[in-house]
């Protein structure tokens, strides 16, 4: 069965009915589901979730968001139809850093700082260690990726 048809069978496993628990061993629980169609490169936001009751066995959510704290903040890397559970398999965390942007590469020590424009050779998330490429001088350097895009030069 394709990636999709497997999808779509687990969706259809997730009835949605009433009550709380069942007699075959399925409960009803909550799912965060998407309250609009989420596309690629999105990231996901608690506006854009909403809570659904499906019915469930403990196998029928495996891989599947169950709270909305496990995909707030990540970036959906397929589209997600509004009403539809999450697979946790399709996010991923927002890059910081994508291959050919420019920036800026900090190198800081003990109050000294300097800075010099580069192009990212690879993206990157928070804490990845990368190749740039100085713009100045054509030298690749190995900098780490930081919070909101900035890179840290590693020292040798």
């Amino acid at each position: 069965m394709s990636p999709r048809g497997s999808f779509q069978l687990a969706c259809l496993v997730l009835l949605l009915t009433g009550g709380v628990a069942r007699a075959d061993g399925s409960t009803i629980r909550g799912l965060p589901v998407p309250s609009e169609t989420i596309f690629p490169g999105d990231v996901i936001t608690d506006d854009k979730l909403t809570e659904r009751q499906f019915q469930t066995t403990t196998q029928s959510v495996m891989g599947f968001a169950t709270e909305r704290e496990q995909i707030i903040g990540k970036e959906a890397h397929r589209r997600y139809i509004a009403g539809m559970p999450i697979a946790l398999s399709g996010l991923g965390t927002p890059l910081a850093v994508k291959r050919g942007a420019a920036a800026l590469a900090f190198y800081r020590e003990d109050g000294f700082s300097i800075s010099t424009p580069v192009i990212a050779l690879s993206d990157g998330v928070e804490g990845d260690v990368i190749d740039a490429r100085a713009t100045e001088t054509g030298a690749v350097i190995k900098v780490q990726v930081l919070a909101g895009g900035e890179l840290a030069v590693l020292g040798e």
